[in-house]
């Protein structure tokens, strides 16, 4: 026999024939195209775990990245699926099995958590997977915590009943899939609305307080059940057609069971399927909404807009466990809104949106839907805004309105709520998410005016827009879904961060979706080191450049820069020429110790005075130089300012070019000059 049909399937044929080599080295024999047969591990002998002397290995195509199955005769435990040892995590990559002591390893180690009972991770709550008597299979939704008594002693039984969830819905699956509530079922007259047949659909629960291993036979269950409970069974298998029955105990993960359906035939047979159960309960449910949850559960967050990015903040926020969700839209749903929204296809035309998204979220058990009391739905008075701010821990405007947003900002501020704002620019290749949640955040009005806060020009209108709508003739953004999706998925997760109080996130957030002009240009996260550096140069300082400048050709001439950090911008006010008789046509050097005096004398004049940097000219019309960037870099340390500016100044006959740089530890960054004017003037008082 070969093994190159198997080799030939694998994605790393040679580690394959490698393994082989090392498992046929160790006493395995191939016994099919893709088995070998070998030794037991004698870690699950010693265990008590089986008395086989051998194991079958079973290789899997794509190798390395599905282990091999591992077939071990008559074994019966916690993580055995009918005789195959369950030692992998499904998402396991560490391809630990592609050696054979790697392999070994694992099953040791299993066999070492098996003594303890599996605790922790190890510990499943799907023992229907060692089930191997039934000959069919359907569904079960439950809350397993809720099905049964509170605690109930062991030996207890009861009724719990179950609906047909397929036909109650008018869907249909490949699966039979059955709804299982607690308590037994009320006597029906007629044909139960929404059951495609009347039948009496009552199931039993039988508890025990521990069990040795998940039931793999009908036999096996009845030898776990107490006498009475056995008696109980064989009476409901006696006089009723229609029988589920389950043996629930509990484990260190919670409670398990192990659950079946009979239906007796006209034949007078009873087959059994079993009944694998899925979780519907909200604490089952929870498990999936993300390690936050339980501290979001006690928050309150408003969204102000159901449109497009709104309707999946709302949507993430509910998923991640946020307890109660306020909504704000007086808008309706057409059929063109939904290709970009949350609210599920289908959804009837003209329903609107807080009630389309009340039903789309009422999946979620866990929050409640709400809408602030406000006229209309419209939330554009400063009393409405009060309302919705007060009503939750953390407001969110996702109207994409700049005007609403600021005024929402506003009124949030003199309330002392939090914020935030999220809308998509340029046709949907930009999003922005503001924060003003927190006490060092800047105030959103501000922000127009300060340097690490750009402005997001608008595309062209043929290529923001594309389009208007037949009724109210509204511009039709060009956003695409996947641009909605990532600017709500930013939205929501800096509203966690601020809920949960982890405040890793700033206070604004610039994505770029589709690259464009700078500083729009790359893909990612937009840092502020990407932003175009602005520098505020004073009219008298600008003036000061150009006369010295000029005064000092054909030689060079400079000096230092003066001035203060306004809303996280340079701004220079003052010029000091500094002399050096040294000065050539294409040097220029400031003398030792020469800066530091002129920054004393300046503050004794004006004490909101600093340094900013260096100035000088180049006659020549050549850029800074590198002996330029190291006198930069050698002078911000002991500056006192993180990033200095340079001015180049090029004296002409025509005119002058003034241009700026700042300096940053990998080289000179150009940076746009702004004129503005001078400092106001300080009163000095006279000395008496």
């Amino acid at each position: 026999m070969t093994a190159e049909p198997v080799v030939e399937q694998a994605a790393d044929p040679d580690g394959l024939r490698g393994f082989i080599a090392e498992l046929e080295a160790d006493g395995f024999e191939q016994i099919r195209p893709d088995a070998w047969q070998g030794p037991i591990r004698r870690s699950l002998v010693d265990g008590g775990h089986t008395a086989a002397e051998r194991m079958t290995l079973y290789i899997r195509p794509s190798w390395p990245y599905l282990p091999p199955l591992i077939h071990v005769p008559g074994i019966a435990s916690w993580h055995a699926d009918q005789e195959a040892l369950c030692i992998w995590q499904a998402d396991d990559h560490s391809q630990r099995w592609t050696t054979l002591q790697g392999l070994y390893d694992r099953i040791d180690e299993w066999a070492a958590a098996a003594e303890h009972g599996f605790v922790g991770i190890e510990n499943a709550r799907n023992p229907e997977i060692y089930w191997q008597d039934a000959t069919a299979t359907v569904a079960g939704l439950v809350d397993i915590d809720t099905l049964i008594a509170n605690r109930p002693n062991d030996g207890e039984h009861g009724e719990f009943h179950f609906i047909d969830a397929q036909s109650a819905d008018g869907r249909h699956s490949p699966v039979v899939v059955y709804d299982l509530r607690p308590g037994a079922f009320t006597a029906m007259t007629g044909t139960p609305e929404g059951l495609t047949h009347h039948r009496q659909v009552r199931g039993r629960w039988f508890y025990r307080t521990s069990v040795p291993r998940p039931p793999s036979t009908l036999e096996e269950l009845r030898t776990f059940l107490t006498d009475t409970q056995r008696r109980r069974l064989d009476r409901d298998l006696r006089d009723r057609p229609v029988v589920m029955f389950g043996l629930f105990w509990r484990n260190e993960a919670g409670l398990v069971a192990t659950v079946l359906l009979s239906h007796l035939t006209d034949e007078q047979h009873r087959p059994y399927a079993l009944v694998v159960l899925r979780p519907r309960g909200r604490d089952a449910l929870l498990l999936r909404a993300g390690p936050d949850a339980a501290a979001l559960q006690r928050t309150r967050v408003a969204v102000i807009g159901l449109g497009a990015i709104g309707s999946h903040v709302a949507e993430q926020l509910a998923r991640a466990g946020i307890g109660r969700l306020g909504v704000i839209d007086a808008d309706r749903l057409w059929p063109a809104n939904l290709v970009r929204h949350a609210a599920p296809p289908g959804t009837p035309a003209a329903t609107p949106k807080t009630t389309a998204m009340r039903d789309h979220l009422d999946q979620y058990p866990w929050v409640e839907i709400d809408t602030p009391d406000i006229g209309g739905g419209y939330a554009w008075t400063i009393d409405d805004l009060r309302t919705i701010l007060g009503s939750a821990d953390l407001t969110i405007d996702a109207t994409g309105h700049a005007g609403l947003a600021e005024l929402t900002a506003q009124v949030a501020a003199t309330e002392r709520r939090p914020f935030i704002s999220v809308a998509l620019f340029r046709g949907g290749s930009v999003a922005r998410i503001r924060r003003q949640a927190q006490d060092d955040d800047t105030p959103l009005r501000q922000r127009r005016h300060v340097a690490n806060y750009p402005e997001i020009p608008p595309l062209a209108e043929e290529a923001e827009y594309v389009g208007t709508e037949t009724g109210c003739l509204a511009q039709v953004h060009n956003a695409p879904p996947v641009a909605v999706a990532i600017a709500a998925a930013l939205a929501a997760e800096t509203a966690i961060d601020h809920l949960t109080g982890r405040h890793d996130q700033p206070d604004e957030i610039i994505e770029v979706i589709r690259h464009g002009d700078p500083p729009f240009d790359q893909p990612g996260r937009l840092r502020s080191d990407d932003l175009p550096v602005t520098v505020d140069l004073s009219e008298t300082a600008r003036t000061t450049l150009r006369d010295a400048a000029r005064a000092a050709l054909p030689n060079e001439i400079g000096g230092v820069l003066l001035g203060c950090i306004i809303d996280g911008r340079p701004t220079i006010d003052r010029i000091v020429e500094i002399p050096n008789p040294d000065a050539t046509p294409t040097a220029f050097r400031i003398p030792a110790d020469a800066t530091t005096a002129a920054v004393a004398q300046a503050r004794d004049d004006d004490a909101r005075l600093g340094y900013l940097g260096d100035w000088h000219s180049h006659p020549s019309g050549s850029p800074p130089s590198p002996r330029d960037l190291a006198s930069m870099l050698a002078t911000a340390p002991d500056s006192g300012v993180a990033r200095p500016t340079l001015i180049i100044v090029h004296p002409t006959e025509e005119g002058d070019d003034i241009h700026a740089y700042t300096a940053t530890p990998v080289g000179l960054r150009a940076a746009h000059i702004c004129t503005a004017g001078d400092l106001p003037a300080v009163d000095h008082p006279h000395d008496e």
